[in-house]
């Protein structure tokens, strides 16, 4: 989908890849400032000496990748490939926009994910949430969706829809689209298990069904709608949320939720190895227990019919996993932290690969 640019930013963009001094100087008004390299450029004739010698001097070609709109300023994300160090490198260009033409432009590398859009499925609690809160914090414009809205909705775009469904998740892609503009990360948090105890014979067609489409349907649903658009620019990055139950399934009560999470990971992996060599990496990252207001929730609830501690509770439910090595389960943010890296530059050559976090419950030879 073409980026909908204001009618200034897209003659700059048309100006800058057709060396067009005339073109480039419509663009700006007649006191305009750009920043580009510590340095501060002003007036038209200036900014056209600059452009120029820039263009000899490095060759360069700049692709947007996409653009967010913050207070008075337009915020557009391009990859700059040329002749200097480190090429290909992501740029961020910060316009400021009067009488429809620019009058400030600033040029700098991003800070952590700043202009990247991202779609976090559900991220109204939990890991949810706190990866929300995370890729806000790293300058990301987040676009969240749940099946209700809060009470207290997050402090970021929302849609209300049920991603179980195909048309959810419909929903979802068109959102993304139009609220957004395209996407550049896509974490799937949203998951779960209602299926009841008792093992294999309790699972019946529907708590199957159930589970394939909350754990792994609504990734391959989102992904085909909007892995387009992250193709057609060469970019991005899309984090599943698998589980460590996919090597050590519960089978009292997990044995479905277990599956669907397998087969997330297998879909994962096989997807990582097409998408990756034209520019969008997929990883996994599998938690164990992880200290979310349900969990604190259900071992209240396992103290009271036991008539035990909080804390003996919270053993037990340890010991049922087969031990903690850290002595406790791992914290929401903990998560979130590990998808803030794994989404950011710094880690640009990781795709294809689980990182697990649960505190060593997993054994390892």
């Amino acid at each position: 989908m073409p980026l909908q640019l204001p009618t200034a930013i897209a003659r700059y963009l048309d100006a800058d890849r057709t060396a067009d001094p005339a073109l480039l100087a419509a663009c700006f008004t007649p006191d305009a400032v750009v920043r580009d390299e510590g340095h501060n450029i002003h007036g038209i004739a200036a900014i056209q000496a600059w452009r120029l010698a820039a263009r000899a001097q490095y060759q360069y070609t700049a692709e947007p990748l996409g653009s967010t709109q913050v207070g008075d300023s337009t915020r557009l994300l391009a990859r700059v490939t040329g002749n200097f160090p480190g090429s290909p490198v992501d740029l961020l260009y910060v316009f400021g926009l009067r009488d429809d033409r620019i009058a400030a432009l600033e040029i700098r590398p991003p800070v952590e994910l700043e202009g990247r859009r991202a779609l976090v499925t559900g991220g109204t609690q939990g890991v949810g949430a706190a990866v929300v809160a995370q890729l806000t914090q790293a300058g990301a414009t987040v676009l969240t969706t749940a099946r209700h809205r809060p009470a207290t909705p997050p402090d970021v775009r929302f849609v209300t829809a049920d991603v179980s469904t195909a048309e959810g998740c419909a929903t979802v892609a068109a959102a993304v689209l139009e609220q957004l503009g395209g996407v550049d990360i896509v974490v799937h948090v949203v998951g779960g298990s209602s299926a009841p105890a008792g093992g294999f014979a309790m699972l019946g067609d529907e708590e199957w069904h159930q589970a394939l489409n909350l754990n792994l349907l609504p990734a391959v649903r989102l992904d085909r709608a909007l892995l387009p658009g992250m193709l057609a620019q060469r970019a991005g990055v899309i984090i599943h949320i698998t589980s460590i139950q996919s090597q050590l399934p519960l089978p009292e009560a997990t044995t479905a939720y277990a599956a669907a999470k397998a087969a997330l990971s297998t879909y994962s992996k096989s997807l990582s190895k097409e998408v990756s060599p034209q520019g969008v990496r997929v990883v996994r990252v599998a938690p164990g227990w992880v200290e979310t207001d349900a969990a604190v929730r259900l071992v209240e609830n396992i103290a009271r019919q036991n008539g035990s501690s909080v804390d003996t509770a919270r053993r037990s439910l340890m010991d049922s996993l087969g031990g903690i090595p850290i002595g406790r389960p791992c914290k929401p943010k903990e998560v979130a932290d590990l998808v803030g890296f794994l989404v950011s530059s710094r880690a640009a050559s990781i795709t294809g690969t689980e990182y697990v976090i649960d505190g060593g419950t997993v054994p390892t030879a």
